[in-house]
């Protein structure tokens, strides 16, 4: 995975949970969202086991944990949890 990447995955998470916090995405909007988490959620985990480096693993696996902790917000406010 590139740095690039890496970059963009986590300002597309900062910015989601930036949005949360302010109520910016409810209904709908928040709805969305959840596909592209979940594409992000395997991504970071397929990335997280295959690196090498501990400090990416790290990372990776940072960027994973708020990619779920938005995800179950998300389904929080759209009572959409099983």
């Amino acid at each position: 995975m590139e740095k690039a990447e890496i970059k963009a995955i986590g300002d597309y998470l900062k910015d989601l949970e930036e949005g949360l916090y302010e109520w910016d995405y409810r209904g709908m909007t928040a709805l969305y969202r959840l596909p592209e988490l979940y594409r992000i959620i395997k991504l970071l985990m397929d990335e997280t086991f295959k690196a090498k480096d501990k400090q990416l693993k790290v990372l990776l696996a940072t960027l994973e944990y708020k990619a779920r902790k938005c995800k179950e917000c998300i389904e929080r406010r759209l009572a959409v949890r099983n």
